[in-house]
């Protein structure tokens, strides 16, 4: 029988158990049917803890929310001065960031809810379902619209006016998505465990803070295309050159789209823990005296920050029951210090012999 609890480990066992052979003999590790019986501990990680991770989640957002907004604006005011496809194109790419940060922001709120009898295990995924949301946006309003304007100007150019504000405005957003992206990368620098960008971006699963993080990458990107196809259309006389840049804007943000959504796909469909996690867990179970061997983990995402873990233990043969409910509180100790992403906790005391059974039978 397996139990959530928000105040700490409830040891149940599967099935009534003897209590005076309980008490006076090790627990068995023998056939797969004895396994079954054996107990499951859980464990569910206080509110507040996920609460205080989420919030850093929610700062990176708002911070891009103003300084995006601010952009759009600016870039909508030279555009029509100047009549620059490219940098319109920019001021809808701006904008569309801001309603992406808009979702992501609800998103992120929607998952703080905390679980109810509906929905037992929370409602962190739903910040996955808004962040595929948020991608299909910029893939449908955001490219489709910087294509359709980019096509237009490249095959009927229409000649630009001043652009002298154009070139201020897309200076002035350059430091600004720079300054952003800047500060969002020190933060994950000096957040992630292995300091490292690169690190974090093939490793992450925080679906909100990448889509802030590529959009700025985007962002930064379009304004130079769009600084480069007003360049090349005024000094060359070739005005096709603005819609060119819009073209290749549409496209750069096609493929920011499609790389999160992909990310938000494998994340609403379970994704597990990444591998050097699931390694920090085994390694702290493994210390704890009672444990003979830490054999695996089974882990899926269940939120942004939150991983729901189970973990088979083959406890030495010698524990009895008490020494197994004393060891499952220090293994929870470890893990909840050494790895504050998991939330919810399950225990299986499993042998050896038969978790390299059902690992063999399952291919993984």
């Amino acid at each position: 029988m397996m139990v959530w609890t928000r105040l700490g480990f409830r040891l149940l066992p599967g099935k009534p158990m003897d209590t005076a052979r309980a008490d006076t003999a090790p627990p068995r590790h023998g056939g797969e049917e004895e396994v079954r019986d054996m107990p499951f501990i859980t464990h569910d990680a206080p509110a507040q803890d996920r609460g205080s991770r989420g919030s850093a989640n929610m700062s990176i957002v708002l911070l891009g929310l103003a300084a995006d907004t601010m952009i759009a604006l600016f870039k909508f005011a030279a555009a029509r001065e100047s009549g620059g496809t490219a940098l319109f194109t920019e001021g809808v790419h701006s904008l569309l960031d801001v309603l992406t940060e808009v979702i992501l922001l609800y998103g992120l709120a929607s998952a703080r809810r905390p679980s109810d009898r509906n929905f037992q295990l929370g409602y962190g995924r739903s910040a996955f379902f808004w962040n595929l949301i948020a991608a299909m946006l910029i893939l449908s309003l955001g490219a489709g619209f910087a294509f359709r304007e980019g096509w237009r100007q490249y095959v009927s150019p229409d000649p630009l006016g001043p652009t002298t504000a154009s070139y201020a405005v897309l200076i002035v957003s350059f430091l600004i998505d720079g300054t952003f992206a800047w500060f969002t990368c020190r933060k994950i620098v000096r957040e992630s465990s292995e300091h490292s960008l690169l690190h974090y971006l093939r490793k992450s699963r925080d679906g909100a803070t990448l889509t802030v993080l590529f959009t700025s990458f985007a962002s930064l990107a379009g304004v130079v295309i769009a600084a480069l196809g007003m360049l090349i259309a005024t000094r060359l006389s070739f005005p096709a050159a603005d819609g060119a840049a819009s073209l290749v804007i549409a496209l750069m943000m096609a493929a920011t789209a499609l790389l999160l959504a992909n990310e938000s796909r494998s994340l609403i469909i379970g994704a597990s823990a990444s591998p050097e996690i699931e390694s920090r867990i085994l390694s702290l179970a493994s210390g704890v005296p009672e444990v003979a061997n830490a054999n695996g983990t089974i882990s899926v995402r269940i939120g942004p920050d939150r991983l729901l873990v189970s973990i088979s233990i083959a406890f030495r043969p010698e524990c009895r029951t008490q020494d197994i409910e004393r060891a499952v509180v220090r293994i929870e100790e470890q893990i909840k210090h050494g790895c504050p992403e998991v939330a919810l906790l399950l225990i299986k005391p499993q042998s050896v012999e038969t978790y390299r059974s059902v690992r063999s039978r399952r291919g993984w």
